[in-house]
């Protein structure tokens, strides 16, 4: 998606300091979200909401269930402008987030007027290449991605690297097939970058370890079940995660504001 052409490059200092305002209350309420959708299934509606919205990253799509958790499909003025359509008079615009700024106003399919338009059909991505990318990009940021699996390595796949390694590494069964190598890595990555296993300095994340098993997985699985869900790949946590709602009426202590900017931290590394 692209910046509205219709904002001026200069804009009088109100308009600007209006904007900044805007911007603090997307951040405030996406802050209390996690009061929002304590209630699992208030939760999984967030969550089947940010997963159809592969448009959007996932941060921006709760921002838009927050605001219009009946969107199905949106676009900027301009936007729609190029699909023959237009927004409604009475049309209320969503604010979200866009990159290098400030903000982005979107309208849903519903409250706009003109031409037929279908959404697109976006192609599955091949999983073999999700997990080259993932790989060769974790690096970068300090995890190498080797197999076979670690013996008893405590908690599973990830463990702190040793000297002369990278600071982390993650081991993958090279047996399985590459869909469920590729949900191995995300679920590990983000048990990573959520910081589960301690801070890494320079790296990008603190020190964060959950508030007891079921918080952990959970808020681990749940950025499986974004990353996987929206690539089209099964993922065993993602299922634990939908097994927990449908089995217990609140969900555990989570940093939802973390779960959404570890998702699409780990989205762009397949980029």
């Amino acid at each position: 998606m692209h910046q509205d052409p219709l904002f001026p490059e200069w804009q009088p200092q109100a308009a600007i300091d209006e904007e900044k305002l805007a911007e603090l209350r997307a951040f405030d309420e996406l802050g209390s979200l996690a009061r929002r959708y304590r209630e699992s299934r208030s939760f999984g509606k967030l969550l089947d909401f940010v997963i159809s919205m592969g448009e959007l990253s996932p941060y921006n799509a709760a921002l838009l269930h927050l605001q219009k958790p009946e969107a199905r499909m949106v676009r900027t003025a301009a936007g729609w402008l190029l699909l023959g359509r237009q927004p409604l008079p009475q049309a209320r615009p969503a604010l979200l987030l866009y990159p290098g700024g400030p903000l982005q106003f979107v309208f849903d399919v519903s409250e706009t007027s003109g031409e037929p338009v279908a959404p697109a059909a976006s192609p599955r991505p091949d999983p073999a290449e999700l997990l080259k990318n993932t790989a060769e990009r974790a690096l970068r940021e300090g995890v190498a991605v080797v197999g076979p699996l670690f013996g008893q390595e405590p908690r599973g796949r990830l463990r702190l690297g040793h000297a002369g390694e990278p600071p982390f590494t993650i081991s993958l069964d090279p047996e399985l097939e590459p869909a469920a190598q590729y949900a191995n890595l995300v679920y590990e990555l983000a048990r990573l970058f959520l910081g589960h296993l301690g801070e890494c300095p320079g790296c990008g994340w603190e020190a964060r370890p959950p508030a007891d098993d079921i918080s952990g997985r959970f808020e681990a699985g749940t950025v499986a079940a974004i990353v996987c869900g929206r690539a089209g790949v099964p993922t065993e946590a993602g299922a634990f995660v939908r097994g927990y709602l449908q089995n217990f009426a609140e969900v555990p202590e989570i940093s939802l504001d973390g779960v959404l900017r570890v998702a699409g931290r780990i989205e762009r590394l397949a980029r």
